[in-house]
């Protein structure tokens, strides 16, 4: 898969970005700011800067009104690089790839555990984008490709949040715990076509600033407009669902 294929999975599904930010932070009332991210396969956007920066980080750098971007020239962690394609198999090598790093410097890691780690964590493919751009969702242009949504919330409502195709069209959301945060919000949702909700590790967190009940979320294009059909449509009755579920809640004949 390349951008253009990425963004054809949301050609027909036209998005109001003012509205869907409203539904945000008005009535799922969202704590921190959502971040548009953006792959760029040319130039990043007018006025998006460089970071020299984790790219995990730039959620949090862009919470902070930041319009930014990381490249294969402007960034500041080698596994980054890698799991965005920006980082060759064989510039990487063994440490990257294996995950010897994981074993290095930090003694809980087997070497087997941190080989299969890397192993079974998506990585965009060498050379599919040349950046990653994030801002504000509040400020992208509207000539500016929204890719990917990203979130910090509390977990009541990230299950909401990632939970909206599972309840517009049946497609559960692909959860992680284990690679590395930039493996898990943005390679893995490109790689499964579907929304990721992730906790992260210690480095994306800590970068993030991720408090103990909050987590990532990371939803494709193609599943925003499902956020605004499940806040549309929501209602819920819970008498009648006792009643429907519990045979304790039936009435006597």
């Amino acid at each position: 898969m390349n951008v253009q294929a990425w963004r054809a999975l949301s050609t027909n599904q036209p998005l109001d970005r003012a509205r869907l930010y409203e539904v945000l932070m008005q009535q799922v009332r969202l704590k921190r700011e959502p971040v548009a991210v953006t792959y760029c396969d040319a130039e990043p956007p007018p006025g998006y800067q460089p970071a020299r920066v984790p790219v995990c980080s730039i959620l949090h750098h862009a919470e902070q009104g930041k319009k930014i971007y990381v490249d294969a020239q402007h960034h500041d962690c080698y596994v980054g690089q890698y799991h965005l394609g920006f980082l060759s198999h064989q510039e990487a090598g063994s440490l990257i790839c294996d995950g010897e790093y994981l074993t290095m410097a930090q003694g809980f890691f087997s070497p087997i555990a941190a080989k299969r780690n890397k192993h079974q964590s998506h990585t965009l493919p060498f050379g599919a984008i040349r950046a990653i751009a994030a801002a504000p969702l509040r400020d992208l242009d509207p000539d500016v490709p929204l890719d990917l949504l990203c979130l910090i919330t509390d977990v009541q409502r990230a299950m909401q949040i990632a939970g909206a195709a599972s309840v517009r069209e049946g497609t559960f959301p692909h959860g992680e715990l284990g690679p590395s945060s930039c493996s898990s919000l943005f390679a893995a949702p490109w790689h499964t076509q579907n929304t990721v909700f992730a906790l992260g590790e210690g480095g994306g967190r800590g970068f993030n600033q991720v408090a103990s009940g909050e987590l990532f979320v990371a939803l494709p294009a193609h599943h925003l407009p499902y956020v605004l059909e499940m806040f549309d449509n929501f209602w819920f009755k819970p008498d009648e669902m006792r009643r429907l579920m519990f045979p304790s809640h039936r009435q006597a004949p």
